[in-house]
């Protein structure tokens, strides 16, 4: 039997960093879904205009070096 794969990380959604689940500075949720961010600013950044950020996040993700949004 083939075994569900746990997720353990995600992309914040404003600054495309990978955030691992468990350390994730904030997390909101919008229209159902549960959304993980590498600091309260970006999480600001999100609640203020979801919708901006919300068609980005399936593209894919950048990775966390260069990272400069907070």
């Amino acid at each position: 039997m083939k075994q569900k794969e746990v997720k353990t990380v995600a992309i914040d959604p404003v600054c495309k960093m990978t955030v691992d689940l468990e350390q994730a500075a904030a997390q909101a949720e919008y229209e159902g879904t549960i959304y993980y961010f590498c600091c309260d600013e970006c999480q600001k950044k999100f609640e203020d205009h979801p919708e901006n950020y919300i068609a980005t996040v399936s593209g894919g993700g950048e990775s966390s070096s260069g990272h400069k949004c907070c």
